[in-house]
């Protein structure tokens, strides 16, 4: 038995490591072969790998957990404690999220690599590096959620970060595009490392070790909370700002408008599939620092809240059919906020029920980012069509439920709310339950009207979609039915039962299933009427023209305010700059008769040498300052 632990614990890792150096080598034209076929096999052996793992320690994992150092790279001399050891942690929170991301990336590259030909207009050099960049992103979110200390933690975030900046390197159109999107890209990937390295350095700082054992058991966070009680709340912000760039929130969800021409399949897998349960997993596996302070707790509720309202409504406001790419993005990022604020309500089942949300979600996206690149690459046939719809069927059902496991959280934040601004936080979830309600049903609307069809001879082949799609469903069913089997195998997703949550509140349970009902006949009657892919000129909804008549009654009402304010701040400026040369011209004349002063005073032995050249000093870079 303990073989076999050790042969888990290091294959874990050491398979998609190995991969990744196969892939750049067929990549470099070493080796022979498909650049898809080495990330293909990695992330299905290492799917197999976390099956077999939690197959084996669903009997233990919640009793222990299992470590393993595979290597020691860097020790410093001074704090023993602190070390950069690449290991392999297992417990129900990191076994859970290895599943999650093996079995999303396993389902995306099946379709992708079913359904590649419509893409083969890109480049050639993207072809031969984009699955390399994709496994090496796969290979460095499974370090992060593997991780044993905070410094492999920090070691692989960095290499996420710059894995990310190359894909979108080789995804995006060196020729035509400048070079802006690429410098919001590193600049947010940089923030994001900047942060994880402050809150790393706080947190070996506060608790003088980065072990996740030693730093998150209650007894030391108490006791730092003691020694300092600034502490707690400062390594929170660092930490929730460490991940924001990675969950997507505001204002980081702008950075999908950088680039004015669609997505690939690529950038959007490792956006929504890979970096979003990476940052998700920093915070809850850094939940009892985040909880243990009531401040960090109001951050999450308040900005994710107004994170998630903002990307929510910017996902409706796009038509899914032109915008596919931003669409999933924005709902994706929406979904992150939601889980934020569940986290910061603090409630008893927050990781499972927040793991539940993400694995439904991410299952369903890994089928929808292959699906609408290749509606966007007009490569469908009528049979295709039809079963896509069938398939998008399936896969709302999942994520509706996945939205109804919210509910239990919800529920008991409401019965808990101790005044209007907490139960309004509450009321917001429901809103944004109802907008990603209607943006998926919108899509499925637009469906229904026929997509230009490929003339060329190619056939794609659905029986994977079909797979894929009916096994997401049924582990929507499972969840929602609680089968005791499956909650075995995924020990993240074990909670305490609940009672009908009728029962404990039916007026927010009868306001979430009318939102449910009265976003999809909005979506319906927002649907448009004609085929927009037909005519000259695209047709815009009545909800696009209500937006826009928005948008410029905004505007107008913009500039009306602006206008005074430009005019004060204007004349605020001219007052500060007259007060500020006054004080320049007489600080300049008064400073020679004080050094006459002060030399007259030390003749008569008033002043010690030390304090002239003290003052001389001051004295100087005072002018200095005044004169820049």
């Amino acid at each position: 038995m303990a073989k076999t632990i050790t042969l888990l614990l290091q294959l874990s890792l050491i398979i998609p490591f190995v991969m990744v150096i196969v892939s750049a080598l067929i990549g470099l034209r070493v080796l022979k072969g498909n650049p898809r076929w080495p990330a293909l096999i990695g992330v299905s052996l290492t799917t197999i790998v976390a099956l077999t793992s939690t197959l084996f320690f669903r009997s233990t994992i919640h009793s222990q957990s299992y470590s393993q150092t595979l290597l020691h790279w860097l020790t410093f001399s001074d704090q023993p404690e602190v070390a950069l050891q690449i290991g392999v942690l297992f417990d129900p929170l990191s076994v859970s999220f290895f599943m999650l991301i093996s079995l999303v990336s396993l389902f995306y590259l099946v379709l992708n690599s079913t359904w590649s030909v419509p893409f083969a207009s890109t480049s050639r050099s993207s072809s031969r590096f984009t699955a390399l960049l994709y496994l090496m992103c796969f290979f460095a979110t499974s370090g992060i959620v593997l991780s044993t200390n905070f410094l492999q933690l920090l070691f692989f975030w960095f290499c996420l970060s710059m894995s990310m900046n190359l894909l979108h390197e080789v995804t995006l159109n060196s020729d035509t595009l400048s070079g802006q999107p690429r410098r919001q890209w590193w600049g947010w990937n940089a923030f994001s490392d900047g942060m994880l390295l402050l809150a790393v350095f706080l947190i070996a700082d506060n608790f003088k070790t980065v072990n996740y054992l030693q730093c998150l058991h209650p007894s030391a966070i108490q006791a730092v909370h003691i020694k300092n009680s600034a502490a707690l709340p400062g390594i929170g912000v660092v930490l929730f700002f460490a991940a924001l760039p990675r969950l997507g929130l505001f204002p980081a969800s702008t950075l999908v408008l950088s680039n004015e021409r669609p997505w690939s399949s690529s950038s959007l897998a490792v956006l929504n599939l890979l970096a979003l349960p990476a940052g998700l997993f920093l915070l809850l596996r850094c939940s009892p620092i985040l909880q243990a302070d009531e401040a960090n707790q109001r951050l999450l509720i308040q900005l994710g809240s107004a994170s998630a309202l903002l990307t929510m409504l910017s996902a409706v406001s796009l038509s899914p059919r032109q915008h596919g790419d931003r669409f999933l993005c924005w709902i994706s990022a929406t979904l992150g906020g939601m889980a934020v604020v569940i986290l910061g309500m603090n409630t008893p089942d927050a990781v499972p029920l927040t793991l539940t949300m993400i694995l439904l979600h991410s299952c369903v996206f890994s089928v929808l980012i292959p699906m609408i690149c290749l509606l966007r690459a007009n490569a469908l046939s009528a049979h295709s069509l039809t079963t896509f719809k069938i398939c998008y069927l399936l896969l709302m059902v999942a994520e509706l439920i996945g939205l109804g496991s919210l509910l239990d959280p919800f529920i008991l934040a409401r019965s808990m709310a101790s005044d209007t601004r907490a139960e309004l936080m509450v009321w917001l979830m429901i809103l944004n339950i109802a907008g990603i309600t209607f943006g998926f049903a919108r899509f499925y609307f637009s469906l229904n009207f026929k997509w230009m069809s490929s003339t060329s001879s190619w056939k794609m082949s659905l029986l994977p979609l079909w797979g894929i799609s009916l096994l997401i469903s049924l582990t929507g069913m499972f969840l929602l039915l609680s089968v005791p089997f499956f909650h075995q195998i995924w020990p993240g997703l074990t909670r305490q039962a609940m009672e009908n949550p009728f029962e404990r509140d039916w007026f927010l349970c009868s306001v979430f299933c009318m939102s449910i009902i009265l976003s999809t006949v909005l979506a319906w009657m927002c649907a448009p009427k004609t085929d927009v892919s037909t005519s000259t000129e695209k047709p815009k909804s009545a909800f696009i023209k209500l937006g826009q008549s928005h948008f410029y009654s905004l505007r107008i009402l913009n500039q009306t305010l602006s206008n005074p304010l430009h005019v004060i701040a204007k004349m605020a400026s001219l007052l500060d700059g007259w007060i500020l040369n006054r004080f320049i011209r007489a600080s300049l004349e008064k400073t020679p008769r004080y050094w006459g002063h002060i030399l007259h005073q030390m003749q008569n032995g008033q002043f010690a040498f030390q304090t002239l050249v003290l003052l001389f000093t001051l004295s100087i870079l005072m002018i200095v300052i005044l004169i820049l």
